[in-house]
């Protein structure tokens, strides 16, 4: 699922704004990068990002020093899971992508879920000197797969 022109234009200017604030040079590149980074399935990993950035020619240094910079101006972020090995997966969050998500502590299968009473909790919620603008909520469990092998290992 690709994102749309318009993910794209509001990441493009929450990086510009980013790299104006704090003095940042804005590069070709660097909107080369964050063009990939919108045009991957959400979330990806560093190794899916720096295999699309490869036909544009952009270095691996380059690829990682943008994803750090993503980050910081809080156009992306990382999440550590463990599907069969360690891995960061990074997700664009510009935006109202409020998004809830079960992921398997064990074989790390993600499945995303809506809770109507959740939501309506995060967003009624009152929080000091602060203005929610999107959550990401992952709640970590087994799933039925895993939870089956369990229990025939017992038996």
């Amino acid at each position: 699922m690709a994102k749309s022109v318009r993910s794209y234009s509001s990441a493009l200017t929450q990086l510009r704004r980013y790299l104006l604030d704090n003095d940042k040079r804005p590069t070709k590149v660097r909107e080369m990068v964050l063009e990939q980074v919108c045009n991957l399935p959400q979330p990806f990993t560093a190794d899916q990002l720096v295999k699309a950035c490869e036909a544009e020619r952009i270095s691996t240094g380059t690829v990682y020093n943008t994803l750090n910079l993503l980050i910081d101006a809080q156009v992306i972020h990382a999440t550590k899971r463990q599907r069969g090995k360690a891995a960061t997966e990074f997700e664009v969050i510009t935006g109202s992508a409020n998004r809830m998500q079960l992921v398997c502590a064990k074989c790390g299968r993600t499945a995303d879920f809506t809770d109507p009473a959740i939501a309506r909790l995060i967003k009624t919620r009152k929080y000091y000197n602060f203005i929610l603008r999107s959550y990401s909520l992952i709640a970590y469990g087994e799933c039925k797969v895993c939870r089956k092998k369990t229990i025939k290992k017992l038996t």
